[in-house]
Order: structure tokens, then sequence, then C-alpha cells
């Protein structure tokens, strides 16, 4: 076993790497030129570095291994352990929710990978047109059309039509409309052999083809807020042909193999927070389809920056809790707390120096001349240097605190990945990217690396 371990392991460095994401319209900056004066700017259109190679992922001995364990401060969670154990007759699925730390997917791919390695692999899952909506997406699957459509996404608003529990929402600008969906070409890991689109309003499927544009068959259920699509063969990219009827907006698919196995269904919005979800208003029914045996919720590290009201937040908090118990009842929801990050602090510092100045003197009939004469001057500069962001601490002790008085599983990510001061660490490791927020893809990694080990432990132990 231990061989094997090895084995999925250099798997995975080789597989995040192509995950490796750079946001739409944000380019690569060189190493002397990282500066974003708009932090909000920052977190919604991430730069996530690929970092220095690593032949496997290693635990540095900051990260605090013999605390990496779920707390489920009372949580009921023998429902998700009788599913797992029972994963070889049915499916067994997380639904992992959150901010820009999620939606690159390189931790909870990680994460997804060491999974089903250990259980199966039920298919991809859910994806969602991230590109379609201007922003970056992982490059596992592909979300496209050639048609045209009216994009909206969850951070820019107000949206134009209805927006979808996974963040992003398209509506066709024709009557008759076509997407394509897959997994990556040269990616034989991830055949489906259906499909479910999940869409407000009503929709017709016309067709289905294949990637080489061969009609293949096909087998449509229709439900309110999805429509489920079983296809003869399996295939790892299809197009699909449909009609509308009246206003349709699509918000994404679930990629199913019809196997045993662990779905690992991931939603993430770069610059989301707890309130984000809340104004979505319908996540917790749009991810019951999913059939979810666990819901993680990792947030709180956009609203560490600006004013922070502990108050407000933990009703934010409680209100999307609450939102998906409704739909979701039973299901155990675990919260992830946010690591140590960094922010932007500027200093204006000041100094006189004697240097040429013009100095106006009067000419000829009265007209203006300028003269060079070295004066003594003062220079100010604004310095940009950085510093921890201390309300990360406050947003974590708010979610312990939360999770013991709702009796709701956590996962104090803040305490394992080193505490306070592992920022620093991380930095200096090569597991934090330049913008002190975002970890490089070998720091998502570790991530997703360390919540596998804690949450196979809860659920097996």
């Amino acid at each position: 076993m231990k061989l094997k371990r090895i084995c999925i392991i250099a798997l995975l460095v080789t597989t995040a790497a192509s995950l490796t994401v750079w946001a739409s319209g944000c380019p690569s900056r060189p190493d002397d030129d990282f500066e974003v004066d708009d932090e909000s700017e920052l977190r919604e259109n991430p730069v996530i570095e690929e970092g220095e190679d690593d032949p496997g992922i290693s635990v540095p001995e900051f990260v605090k291994e013999g605390r990496n364990h779920i707390t489920l401060n009372g949580a009921d969670w023998s429902s998700a352990v009788k599913a797992l154990h029972n994963v070889k007759k049915n499916p067994f699925t997380i639904v992992h929710i959150g901010d820009s730390h999620l939606q690159a997917d390189i931790a909870t791919g990680t994460a997804r990978e060491l999974f089903q390695y250990d259980y199966g692999n039920a298919g991809r899952g859910l994806v969602a047109p991230l590109r379609m909506t201007g922003t970056n997406e992982p490059s596992d699957y592909q979300f496209t059309s050639q048609y045209p459509w009216i994009p909206a996404k969850v951070m820019k608003t107000p949206w134009p039509h209805t927006m979808g529990f996974t963040g992003t929402s398209l509506r066709p600008s024709t009557k008759s409309s076509e997407i394509f969906v897959g997994t990556r070409e040269d990616d034989d890991y991830n055949p489906f052999s259906s499909i479910t689109l999940f869409h407000n309003g009503r929709i017709n499927i016309t067709g289905v083809k294949d990637r080489n544009g061969n009609a293949i068959a096909f087998s449509p259920k229709y439900s309110k807020d999805y429509t489920h699509i079983d296809l003869t063969d399996e295939q790892t990219g299809v197009y699909v042909k449909f009609d509308t009827e009246g206003d349709l907006t699509l918000f994404g698919a679930s990629l199913s193999g019809n196997r045993p196995g662990v779905f690992y269904h991931t939603i993430g919005n770069n610059g989301a927070t707890y309130q984000t979800y809340n104004n979505i208003g319908t996540l917790g029914r749009g991810i019951a389809p999913l059939q979810p045996d666990v819901i993680i919720l990792s947030l709180g590290t956009n609203e560490a920056f600006g004013h922070f009201d502990v108050g407000l937040f933990i009703a934010q908090v409680d209100k999307l809790v609450n939102n998906l118990k409704a739909s979701n009842p039973g299901v155990p929801i675990l919260i992830v707390t946010p690591m140590e990050c960094q922010r932007s602090v500027y200093n204006t510092t000041s100094r006189k120096v004697r240097k040429p100045v013009k100095v106006p003197v009067k000419g000829k009939k009265g007209k203006k001349k300028y003269r060079t004469q070295t004066k003594t001057v003062t220079e100010t500069k604004r310095v940009r240097s950085y510093g921890v962001n201390s309300n990360v601490a406050a947003v974590r002790n708010a979610l312990l605190q939360y999770g013991r008085d709702n009796k709701i599983a956590v996962y104090d990510w803040y305490e394992i990945a080193g505490g306070a001061g592992a920022s620093g660490k991380w930095l200096t490791d090569g597991l934090y990217g330049r913008d002190r927020v975002h970890h490089t893809s070998k720091g998502y990694r570790l991530q997703g690396y360390m919540l596998y080990r804690a949450l196979s432990e809860a659920l097996t132990k």
C-alpha cells in the first residue's frame, strides 16, 4: 500500500501542474512588478503560481500533522460513515464550497484523486461554465459553445438574469443552442455515460453528438431544476443540442460514469464570502440533486479584508448553514477555517534632498522665464510592504466558536497549517504566492492532501 501511495502522489504532481490556471484577463506579472493596489481585484482575479517542482507531496515541519484532525463538536456523522462503507454499491458524494482557494480546483482536485484512488472514480462530477462567464476555469474539463450567450457571474452585480448555485449563469441568445461538455481529451480517467444539466426554466434536448460530430443515442429525463441525459456509451466529450422554452438559464453540469466510487464536487468563486452564497439564495436546493453525503464550507478569507464585524459574520454563516440543512436534512456539514495570510501595508517616507529645480523669474515685458537653481526639497515616497492580516485569526476564532455552539464539525486549517506566523513560513518554503493570499500549486496540493487525510480518518474511525 505504501508503494501505491507514492505512485498516486507522483501522479498528482503531474496532474496538478496541468491545473495551474492564470485568471482570465490577468496576465502573468514579472517578479519585480507584482503590485495590486485594489486587494479585492487581487482576490477576484488571482494568479496561481506553479512554484518549485516537487517529486511528491512532502509535509514541512511547521505544518502540524499531529493536529490534522476534524473536530466533530458532537455532530453526528454516522450517515456519512455508513455511506462510505457502502461505496461499492452507491457513490459517496462530497460537495465542497468556497472561494478562489477552490475555483482553480488544485487542492480539491488533489483530494478528489486521492479519494477516488482509494474508493473508485464515480465520475468528474460538477463542472461550471466559468470561462464562458469571463473567469478562470480548471483545465481538466471543457465547457464551451459556439453559440451566443449572455453570461453572468456571482461577483459581478447586478445579475442580468437568475444566478445559479454554481456562481455562474448563462442565458442563450437564440431559441436553439448547443454546448460542448467534456473532460480533457487526452484523459481517459474520467469517461462519463450520463450528464445532468442544471438550469432554470424549460429545456428540450434535440440531439447529442460525440467529439467527432457523430450522433449518439440518448435518453433525457426532465425535472424542474435539472435535466438528466443518459448516453448509450461512455464518452469524454459531447455536444448537446437543445431548444429553449421561455426564460432558460444554464448553471452547470455533472458528469457521471454511472459506477460506484466517489464524487468530489467543487463550487469555487473568486472573491466569494458566506454572504455571496446567501445572496444566491438557492445553494442548498441547488446541490440537493447531487445527493451529498458531506458538505464542506471553505470560506472566510475574503471577509478578513476590510472591516470585520464578528456578529454580522456569524449571522451570515448561520444563514448559509441553515439554507444547506433545509434542503439536505441530516447531511453533515464541515466548516474549514482559513489559514493566516498577509495584506498590503503602505508607509510614506520623506527625506530632504538638494536637487536642481526650475525657479520662475521675470523676463522682458513681464514674460515668465525659468532658471535652474539647486534647492533643498522634501521628497515623499509611498513604500509597499506586507503584514499579517490579523482579521483572519478573528474569523478563525468565530468559526471555531460557531462550530462548538451549533454542533458542527470544524477542520481548523489555520492551526494545522502552522498557526500564527505560518504565512511567513509558507512563503519562504514556496507554498505561498507573491500576493501572500493564494498558495502556489505546490501549497494547494499540500492542503488537499492534508484535508484528504483528516477527512478519511473522520469517515473511517
